[in-house]
């Protein structure tokens, strides 16, 4: 099936066929190079410096067909229409066929262009090459990718050659049986799997409690697991990515890039709760291990220590005694509370204001039932912080909360890493102490140097001061932990642009939008670096298409008003900030947010003005990046603008 989607790939390359079997014989003629890449449609392999590189299916038909009209945009629809001949499917498809190219031939150079709102065009130099080429290199090739007795077996091919032929057939025969038993050998089953992505859990009868309840179970197989250090696991955001989705070990391993995936099912018949779970070969989709428990609720951490033994063992990693002890290691004796604990981390992962109050609820009554329970105390941080954060209270109220339960936690538990990361928080955006806030991320990093959230702290502190090096490296080592986190490929995105790299800005700002097309900070990153490069007609796009997803988001309004500012169109700009004072009287609008428009006027005593009223509010730094903000510029000739960074710990 594969095979005629690839052939019939696109109707430029039919337009001069006479048949759909004249096609198919061109097709057989050629082969395909682009760097070090070659691309063999006909043997469905693509080969990097003669390894093969693996790709699912649909992913490589997308490739043929972008590889055959390289340097032509490929629509959308076309690639859609193309490519799902016979059946109905949605955008999401075809942006993960291109995540995974991506991702597969990486980052440097850049093969795959994105053409916002219409399509993709591939950009690498392409060569095709007659077929001959094939039967010249095979031999090359299987050489070089066959264990040296096999490549020994070849070469002595001549000195056989006065014997009979059925001697050369029976010496051919057995190196190729010992490549098969090499490769077969080579897979999973001869030693331990370093890289797992842990799946929500199917909740299979559809009850609330026992989503809540397999969440927790996952995200505590999430947490145990990561502080192994020689064993990668994907964070909960790209994991839960998965919840709901008809989910292929394989293609999840491609985008995750992990050796096996954990996957579960979980049914709660009154107070029993039945889980199936296994664990899969991401290069094949062979089972590796399975297990079937049914369990008392009440009996949840039990049932969590074994199921964590148990995968551990599945995985081959060998532990030590301190590392046997972490993965045992409980925070709560009452099931009530961590009941409760669950619920508030169902609710404070949804992101959401309500999300947030309703996490402060529930984990105020976690501590009710468990003083003692740190987890609980740094869940009520997050929660006070992330409403800081997100400009839903004043960063006056939410950081000194989230300081005093941060300190608590940290009082029952020192060694809890999302605590440290909370305090890392606030000790940069509310408090401006830089080297304390530094220490507190490092010292999350080396409580669990696989931490994404931790990687990410460090990253944006680093920003920050303007060691942008350093930040990409770390917001990297994030996305390794956690690829299809939206916060963290947006946190790239800025540090791009803060950097003054606006080409990867806007490139890193395209790729959050295959994720999420409607994901406004992805487009007011774009715009602003579009603005930076001097071209207005493409930033302005950006900014309306922010605003029409949601014309009161205060980085769409920013946006326009600050691409109107620049653009000379005045009256727009001051009507934008007459909409953004309105917003202020009836909920948090930081000032940050008009002294950027402000800046792009040319008003600095209205800006700095504005600058001074974030700095009363302390939302100046988690809003302004002051330091090294672009957009800002114009500001920084100012005697002010020295002093301002004196005030705030980033000058000297």
């Amino acid at each position: 099936m594969g095979e005629e989607t690839g052939r019939r790939s696109s109707s430029r390359d039919l337009d001069d066929s006479s048949s759909v079997a004249e096609s198919r014989n061109r097709e057989t003629r050629h082969l395909y190079e682009f760097g070090p890449y070659r691309l063999d449609p006909t043997e469905r392999k693509l080969l990097h410096n003669n390894q093969i590189v693996e790709l699912p299916p649909k992913a490589f038909d997308t490739l043929v067909l972008m590889v055959r009209n390289s340097g032509h945009l490929m629509e959308k629809d076309e690639l859609i229409r193309t490519l799902w001949p016979d059946s109905f499917v949605e955008e999401g498809s075809l942006s993960n066929s291109i995540f995974l190219l991506r991702k597969a031939l990486g980052e440097d150079p850049q093969y795959i262009e994105t053409v916002p709102k219409r399509g993709y065009r591939f950009v690498g130099a392409v060569r095709c090459l007659p077929d001959e080429v094939r039967g010249h290199r095979e031999v090359a090739q299987f050489q070089a990718s066959r264990p040296a007795i096999v490549a020994a077996a070849v070469e002595a091919l001549p000195l056989w050659r006065s014997r009979a032929v059925g001697g050369i057939a029976a010496l051919v025969l057995f190196a190729l049986l010992v490549a098969g038993w090499y490769y077969r050998s080579a897979g999973l089953s001869g030693g331990a799997i370093h890289s797992v992505a842990v799946l929500p859990f199917e909740n299979a009868n559809g009850d609330p409690t026992a989503e809540y309840l397999g969440d927790g179970i996952v995200e505590s197989l999430i947490n145990s697991l990561a502080q192994l250090p020689n064993l990668k696991i994907i964070s909960r955001d790209s994991a839960f990515h998965y919840r709901g989705k008809e989910t292929d070990a394989q293609t999840v391993g491609q985008v995750l890039g992990v050796q096996a995936v954990f996957k579960g099912r979980v049914v709660q018949h009154g107070d029993t709760l039945t889980i199936s779970a296994e664990l899969i070969d991401a290069h094949d989709n062979s089972h590796i291990w399975g297990q079937q428990y049914s369990r008392k609720a009440s009996d949840i951490f039990a049932l969590q220590e074994e199921i964590a033994k148990e995968m551990t063992a599945a995985l081959r990693v060998p532990l030590t005694g301190e590392e046997e002890k972490r993965l045992r290691k409980t925070y709560t004796a009452s099931p009530e509370a961590y009941d409760d604990y669950l619920k508030g981390r169902y609710w404070w992962n949804k992101q959401t204001e309500e999300g947030f109050r309703k996490g402060i609820e529930y984990f105020e009554r976690a501590i009710a039932k468990d003083p003692a329970y740190a987890l609980a105390h740094a869940g009520l941080a997050d929660c006070y912080i992330s409403l800081a954060s997100s400009g839903l209270v004043s960063a006056n109220e939410g950081y000194s909360k989230g300081r005093e339960w941060a300190h608590e936690a940290l009082k029952l538990d020192d060694t809890l890493v999302e605590a440290h990361v909370s305090l890392a928080s606030v000790k940069t955006d509310y408090e401006w102490d830089w080297v304390e806030g530094e220490k507190e991320a490092l010292r999350a990093i080396e409580l669990n140097p696989n931490d994404a959230a931790a990687r990410a702290a460090h990253a944006e502190l680093s920003w920050t001061m303007g060691r942008f090096d350093e930040s990409i490296q770390e917001s990297k080592r994030a996305l390794e932990l956690d690829p299809l986190s939206i916060n963290y490929n947006t946190a790239l995105a800025f540090t791009f642009f803060l950097a003054r790299r606006y080409d990867q800005a806007t490139e890193q700002g395209a790729k959050i939008l295959e994720l999420d097309p409607k994901f406004i900070p992805a487009y007011y990153v774009r715009g602003v670096a579009y603005v930076k490069k001097s071209m207005y007609k493409e930033a302005m796009a950006e900014f309306e298409k922010a605003v029409s997803i949601s014309a009161d988001d205060l980085a769409a309004l920013t946006g326009q008003g600050y691409g109107y500012a620049v653009t000379g169109r005045r009256a727009d700009a001051e009507k934008v900030l007459a909409r953004l004072n309105e917003l202020s009287k009836r909920e948090f609008v930081s000032p940050v947010w008009m002294a950027k428009i402000y800046s792009g006027l040319g008003e600095k005593d209205k800006a700095f003005e504005s600058l001074e009223r974030a700095y009363e509010d302390r939302s100046i730094v988690s809003v302004a990046y002051i330091k090294t903000n672009p957009m800002l510029d114009p500001l920084r000739s100012d005697p002010r603008y020295a002093e301002l960074l004196h005030r705030l710990n980033l000058q000297p």
